[in-house]
């Protein structure tokens, strides 16, 4: 169980520190993986003394942080917040605006042509709101 919260503890500062200062929804993909992988080993036998999924639990902060950036599923987020049984119980606001703002920052570093493409402005658009709402929560739950 130690190993698993230490596994999942580091993969977490790692996504969060400071050096990263770009995340793709690419590399957030494959980042998914190797938790899956993580996963799948905390599921692949039993260990004496813990229930079956007992394990599992040390990635629960990442697994559901992950979904909600790989499903981008900030409506359900943000309508559930503070709801003891919402999806997404575990993401703290300040972690999600944390990633967020690394995926903002490549967007607009990347590629120097996304101010001209629409599709590119509407990501940035929906990424800056998301931003601004994640900020209204965390001022309105920490003052």
């Amino acid at each position: 169980m130690s190993a698993c919260k230490h596994l999942a503890t580091s993969l977490m500062q790692l996504l969060l520190e400071a050096e990263v200062r770009q995340l793709t929804l690419g590399a957030l993909q494959q980042f998914n993986l190797d938790v899956r992988e993580c996963e799948q080993f905390a599921r692949s036998g039993p260990v004496p003394g813990f229930q079956e999924d007992t394990l599992q639990l040390a990635f629960i902060d990442l697994r559901q942080l992950l979904d909600l950036f790989i499903q981008w599923d900030w409506s359900t987020y943000l309508a559930d917040y503070g709801q003891p049984n919402c999806k997404y119980l575990r993401v703290n606001p300040v972690t999600a605006l944390t990633l967020l703002e690394k995926m903002k920052d490549t967007s607009r570093k990347n590629n120097m042509f996304a101010q001209f493409r629409k599709n590119e402005r509407d990501k940035q658009k929906l990424i800056d709101t998301v931003a601004k709402q994640l900020r209204g929560l965390i001022s309105s739950h920490h003052s």
